[in-house]
């Protein structure tokens, strides 16, 4: 015979007060940061949320990687070169954008989340600057990672390390600036055209038809215009614009016959054009979660 088991029992121990640590706004920020900064590379998800981001990361990986060894097989550290890399990754990171931006942000409204983040103590547009700050963190990593492979690998295939990485450290402020800059633009696109969004799926076509609509658009206004309209225009495509800001910064002239050659516009302008896009966004963003927290 089974020996009988003791009852449970319930005590009435009313509401208790909390009496551990309040770590505050900013440690909430930071945990936001955190979490978004995962779930940007859908880590603590499950095989289908990181099939994207790590299929860009190896692309950009693998062809730091794969210009290093042709350097280093054929003798020539001329084949390592910044400018083009950065250029090739600008197409992965708009990629990454359109598939993840919808991810931080659109995900939070579909689950009803997004208003217990913003009961307190984190407020509208500390919310918007952590997804910001965590998307481009996770660009950073996709953009200024295969960069600095690049350079140690430069760097370590010569004859004298050290030598070399006098000659080559003054590639690092462009490096550092180019690819913040780069993953801050389409970062805050990405995010200030997934707002707008009231699903995921809606969030990532919106992404994907700007980077493709545009450069269309700019195309056909630039066969039926003529004169400075038809060279500025080209400030309107995303590709040109981070084309023409890539060669300027690492001070390569443009093809001549190249959309960007033909143009002929002042290398700043690209930055300057860059950095007016993402403070709109910016601003768009910290409006619109001040909205919500109202």
């Amino acid at each position: 015979m089974a020996e009988p088991r003791a009852a449970g029992a319930i005590y009435d121990l009313g509401y208790q007060r909390y009496t551990g640590e309040r770590l505050g706004r900013m440690a909430a920020i930071r945990a936001l940061f955190v979490y978004s900064l995962r779930a940007a590379f859908g880590l603590a998800r499950g095989e289908r949320a990181k099939s994207i981001p790590m299929l860009c990361l190896a692309l950009v990986y693998l062809t730091a990687f794969a210009q290093i060894a042709a350097a280093s097989t054929t003798g020539r550290p001329s084949l390592i070169n910044y400018a083009n890399l950065l250029e090739f990754t600008g197409f992965f990171v708009a990629l990454f954008a359109a598939a993840q931006a919808p991810e931080l942000i659109v995900a939070d409204k579909q689950h009803g989340t997004l208003s217990l983040y913003l009961s307190r103590p984190i407020m509208g547009a500390d919310y918007a600057i952590a997804k910001l700050a965590a998307l481009t963190t996770a660009m950073l990593v996709m953009t200024l990672g295969p960069e600095l492979v690049l350079f140690a690998g430069k760097v370590g295939m010569a004859t004298s390390p050290w030598t070399e990485l006098g000659n080559e450290k003054a590639k690092l402020l462009p490096i550092i600036g180019g690819t913040l800059m780069m993953s801050i633009f389409i970062a805050s696109i990405g995010l200030a055209l997934s707002s707008f969004a009231s699903r995921r799926g809606y969030g990532s076509a919106a992404v994907i038809v700007f980077f493709l609509l545009m450069p269309a658009l700019v195309t056909m206004f630039r066969t039926v215009t003529t004169g400075d309209l038809r060279r500025y225009a080209i400030l309107a495509n995303p590709v040109f614009l981070s084309l023409g800001f890539t060669q300027w910064l690492f001070e390569i002239e443009a093809r001549r016959r190249s959309a960007v050659g033909r143009a002929d516009l002042p290398g700043q302008l690209y930055l300057y054009v860059m950095l007016a896009v993402s403070a709109i966004c910016v601003a768009w963003l910290l409006r619109r979660y001040r909205r919500d927290h109202a």
